[in-house]
């Protein structure tokens, strides 16, 4: 009777360290894609700034020069 237990607290023990295990790596694959969406963002933001610097001013209120 106590191996039958014994097998069935091992049995209830591995299922837990199972799920603890497949919560750990669906944490892990969140902050992963965290990380690289935050790291996308500085990508983007970089870039734009970068690249507005390079050209000409963007024309504010939709003014546009005039034209003879």
């Amino acid at each position: 009777m106590i191996h039958i237990s014994a097998a069935l607290a091992a049995a209830v023990l591995l299922m837990i360290a199972f799920m603890a295990a497949g919560i750990a790596l669906v944490s892990l694959i969140a902050a992963v894609l965290a990380a690289a969406l935050v790291g996308w963002i500085a990508y983007r933001v970089a870039r734009n700034a970068l690249i507005r610097g390079r050209t000409e001013p963007a024309m504010s209120h939709g003014r546009q020069p005039d034209v003879r």
